[in-house]
């Protein structure tokens, strides 16, 4: 996943403007998940989304032009594609010689944006809410530093001491005397090797702004690394694991899962307790949080929900105004909106829809996968929302 390595980001932050050639920046929901986007959906609403940028250009014909060969670029790729993850992020510049696309496993709101430099901010916001994990495999000779995020592993760094002196074992007294000074030797320049990999660790964990770090190999060995690491890096660390430094990514990657996927869970339940012991607070706790259907669609149609929450997998039937945008959880009487009398449509997953919105106005979703948590969240209502 490309699109989040750090030196990609610093080059699309660092693009400048170009007189005249603005960027044509695209976040493009194709999550196979969604019904609609099985039906390649998502290539009309890219479709909607480049005409209305396409109408706010006024004036320049050579603008209208640049723009147009930009969205044939973009309108070339969503047709041909195959989605495997669940946005496309998409950047080009076709005058400029600049084009970028990438497939994310997040879900960010669906956004065209056509100005001077590249669109980034939805990637830093990703990037500072989710949990990344800076993890070692290490031993007394190796050391493979590697970056998990958004549930894809990424070898960042191979490093291998080159030591001058290896200690061997001999036989006979003659030799113990040297033995003993290889053997020193080797610890020192191994103590050196580790204090190196601990400086490794921390401008990794620095760069990539990860928030956990775990420690793999021999234990007598990331016992010795933890004791070197600053004590701020100490705090982060969430594991020691032993494993192989020969050991492949995906044996990693197994690994790490269990520990990975714990945190998670407790985070999880975490965030639902909150939400529902706010929610049901006596005196004041609807300024802060709602949970139900009708109270957590209210506030969303609203623009209030900084976050919501939902069991992942679960869809409500209900109905949405296909001009003003209003969701509804029941249809009212003959069917129409009552903000603005359209006919409503009929929707299978309103809880989509609604996350939808909540992206788009800048809010965060929670898709609550941990068994516990989902079945706390539907004995009290289903879903839920933190307020800003």
């Amino acid at each position: 996943m490309n699109i989040f390595h750090q030196e990609i980001l610093k080059k699309l932050k660092e693009r400048s403007p170009k007189e005249g050639s603005p960027v044509l920046s695209v976040y493009l929901n194709i999550d196979p998940s969604f019904p609609s986007n099985a039906k390649g959906g998502y290539k009309t609403i890219l479709d909607q989304m480049l005409t209305r940028i396409e109408k706010e250009i006024s004036g320049d014909g050579n603008l209208k032009n640049h723009f147009r060969e930009d969205s044939q670029w973009i309108t070339k790729k969503v047709e041909t594609l195959i989605p495997s993850g669940k946005t496309l992020v998409a950047f080009c510049d076709i005058s400029e010689g600049f084009t970028y696309e990438e497939e994310i496993p997040l879900r960010l709101p669906n956004l065209v944006i056509y100005e001077e430099v590249p669109y980034i901010r939805p990637i830093i916001e990703a990037m500072d809410e989710y949990e990344r994990y800076v993890i070692c495999l290490v031993d007394s000779e190796k050391a493979r530093l590697f970056l998990f995020a958004f549930g894809q592993l990424e070898e960042i760094q191979d490093t291998v001491s080159l030591a001058p002196v290896k200690y061997r074992k001999t036989v006979g007294t003659d030799h113990m005397r040297s033995q003993t000074i290889f053997k020193r030797r080797a610890e020192t320049w191994t103590s050196w090797f580790l204090k190196d990999t601990s400086s490794r660790i921390y401008d990794l964990m620095e760069e990539s702004k990860a928030q956990y770090l775990i420690l793999m190999g021999p234990s007598e060995v990331t016992s010795e690394l933890f004791r070197l690491l600053p004590k701020t890096l100490q705090e982060k660390v969430v594991a020691r694991l032993r494993m192989s430094t020969k050991s492949r990514g995906e044996d990693v990657l197994e690994t790490i899962l269990p520990v990975v996927e714990e945190r998670e869970r407790a985070n999880e339940l975490r965030i639902v307790t909150d939400l529902i012991t706010t929610a049901n607070k006596l005196g004041g706790g609807f300024d802060k949080a709602v949970i139900g259907i009708n109270p957590t669609i209210d506030v969303v149609n609203q623009g209030r929900a900084y976050l919501l929450v939902y069991p992942a997998g679960t869809q409500i039937r209900g109905y949405f105004c296909p001009k003003c945008e209003v969701l509804l959880d029941h249809s009212p009487k003959e069917n129409k909106c009552p903000y603005c009398s359209e006919i409503l449509d009929a929707t299978d997953d309103l809880i989509w829809l609604a996350s939808e919105k909540v992206l788009a106005l800048g809010g965060k979703i929670e898709e609550v996968k941990s068994e516990d948590a989902s079945r706390q969240l539907l004995s009290q209502g289903i879903i839920g929302a933190f307020l800003r």
